[in-house]
């Protein structure tokens, strides 16, 4: 089989995308981080995904998360309240607690057998912090009300755009067996023209290039504009060039916010 170098010159050569999937690439770093999800795809340890926001990390997770029989299940814990990751996480028992008129499922349950996958883990307090390490080690939980402990026979996926000054080392050492780490988009210009290409049409794409460079500032332009959002960005200009036209498009250029 052809090294990665070979296979990324030759598809450079053809001006197409590598098949990946839904993350479209031809970056050599990006392959790197897939060809390494294959990998991994069977291996049970936890895997930390790194990157900017609106760089694929979902993505990434979810070609980790590969055939396992169970069901891939996602939670972003960005300003989410304790109780609320607990209750999520966890569920809860009818009468654990004031509302509580039915019993809960929490997500530990339902991603048995399959992918947890928590995003952006670098925002928990501290308190969440203790409770995930224990659950990491001992991979048992409880219910919210309840006495016994299940196991949780999952496999634990994280991501974050950056982690706190007061993140625990004994947790990021757990959370992060294996780490992943994604380019920001200004980093992989060509995946831009990639994206976009798969996005619109021929004459679209042209015409929306046009916009870009029109619209750009000098001292900060580098077809296309450096955007903050990444793909996620990206996509939605995209999406409002082709719902409502060339107008409608809304540019967010570095030092803007």
């Amino acid at each position: 089989m052809p090294s990665l170098e070979a296979q990324l010159k030759a598809l450079k050569q053809q001006n197409v995308a590598y098949n990946t999937g839904k993350f479209i690439t031809q970056d050599a770093d990006c392959l790197r981080v897939l060809e390494a999800a294959d990998k991994l795809s069977h291996r049970p340890e936890s895997v930390l995904i790194t990157g900017e926001s609106g760089t694929g990390k979902e993505l990434v997770a979810e070609r980790l998360h590969g055939r396992r029989t169970g069901r891939f299940i996602a939670l972003n814990l960005s300003a989410m309240p304790d109780a609320l990751v607990q209750a999520e996480l966890f569920g809860h028992v009818k009468g654990s607690y004031s509302g509580a008129t039915s019993s809960r499922m929490g997500l530990l349950v339902a991603a048995s057998r399959g992918t947890l996958f928590l995003d952006e883990i670098g925002d928990i307090t501290p308190a969440i912090q203790v409770m995930l390490l224990r659950l990491i080690e001992t991979r048992k939980f409880r219910r919210i009300g309840e006495n016994e402990d299940t196991d949780f026979t999952g496999r634990f996926i994280f991501a974050t755009n950056r982690l706190s000054s007061d993140f625990r080392d004994d947790l990021y050492h757990r959370i992060a067996t294996f780490r992943l780490k994604l380019k920001p988009l200004r980093e992989r210009m060509e995946d831009a023209r990639l994206i976009l290409q798969n996005t619109l049409t021929k004459a679209e794409y042209e015409d929306f290039l046009a916009l870009l460079h029109a619209g750009a500032k000098a001292s900060q332009w580098a077809s296309p504009p450096l955007l903050k959002g990444n793909v996620r960005e990206l996509l939605r200009l995209a999406t409002q060039y082709k719902v409502l036209g060339p107008h409608s498009l809304d540019f967010h250029w570095e030092g803007d916010r």
